[in-house]
């Protein structure tokens, strides 16, 4: 039976607990998460692992600091077989790295080197990538550098979001860890070194870049949409007004009308001139309103043909 500690915060971390907690093979010793936050009407609420760790009856503590010696005691205590990180939040220090070396692991969601560092699933789609996946690794002192254990690979579908590779890479990197766990000796003793010249390091997503520049490529915007869908999101200025879009489809196609034109408005929705082709909006909000499809909004509403779109 091996034994684990499990860090984690969000719902991408919360299927690997459960596929990990069901295991006969694996018993979870101990669950870390980050504090509760204020979410709805300002009310305190627990992340979805600490929400899971408690509905399953597993000990969960929500320190301020993982480095803290109340924290480095518990888990001395616990001698945990191997430490278990999916999107916790916080750096792990010098000294738990040392305590518990080459107990460390890592569930990082793209194919590593590529895409170090924060929202791996939104950058794959955005820099129009065809395949993604997870990569299972060692914890070191740099970011997203370890030793890599295992890779899985899957492909991005053509219209896919990054919503829904995100639920994808949740089950598929679930599954790989809890193989990981069960046959750590054999993972570990074939591991392999990162290649540094390969390494792709990209940023948080800020809701200022989902501005869409119809000046752009037809993919170029496309991949933007999809790859910021649902959050931060894509959205365009009409009328002194940000607009955001719920829905987009493209058409490639020789194009010699001029850049961000509105062609035209009707139920099959918004048709705007971009390099390559066109992009057709389906569904957009206005700010303070709900989403619609286009089509429900004509009913009662008005958008402009025949404007350029900046």
């Amino acid at each position: 039976m091996k034994k684990i500690v499990f860090l984690g915060t969000p719902d991408f971390a919360v299927e690997s607990l459960k596929e990990i907690n069901e295991n006969e093979n694996i018993s979870v010793e101990l669950v870390i998460s980050q504090i509760d936050k204020k979410r709805n009407r300002g009310k305190y609420q627990p992340t979805p692992v600490k929400e899971y760790a408690i509905e399953n009856d597993l000990e969960v503590i929500t320190p301020k600091d993982i480095n803290s010696n109340d924290v480095y005691e518990q888990l001395i205590k616990i001698n945990p077989d191997l430490l278990i990180v999916v999107a916790y939040g916080q750096i792990i220090g010098d000294r738990l790295l040392n305590t518990f070396k080459d107990k460390i692991i890592n569930l990082h969601s793209s194919t590593l080197p590529k895409y170090r560092g924060a929202a791996p699933i939104n950058w794959a789609i955005i820099e129009g990538d065809k395949e993604s996946g997870i990569t299972i690794m060692l914890v070191d002192k740099k970011l997203d550098t370890g030793d890599i254990l295992k890779i899985e690979n899957t492909d991005i579908e053509a219209n896919e979001t990054a919503e829904s590779l995100h639920d994808r890479l949740m089950v598929l990197g679930a599954k790989a860890l809890v193989e990981v766990i069960n046959n750590y000796e054999e993972y570990y003793s074939n591991k392999t070194k990162q290649n540094e010249s390969l390494a792709i390091y990209k940023g948080m997503l800020k809701k200022s870049m989902g501005r869409i520049n119809w000046q752009d490529d037809l993919n170029k915007i496309y991949n933007k949409f999809r790859g910021m869908y649902p959050w931060p999101g894509c959205f365009f200025e009409y009328e002194d007004k940000n607009i955001k879009v719920h829905d987009m489809e493209k058409i490639e196609e020789i194009n010699n009308s001029e850049l961000g034109k509105v062609l035209s408005v009707n139920d099959e929705g918004i048709k705007i001139s971009v390099k390559g082709g066109y992009i057709i909006l389906k569904k957009i909000q206005f700010p303070n309103k709900k989403a619609m499809e286009v089509k429900d909004f004509l009913k009662g509403n008005n958008f402009k043909e025949n404007i350029i779109l900046r």
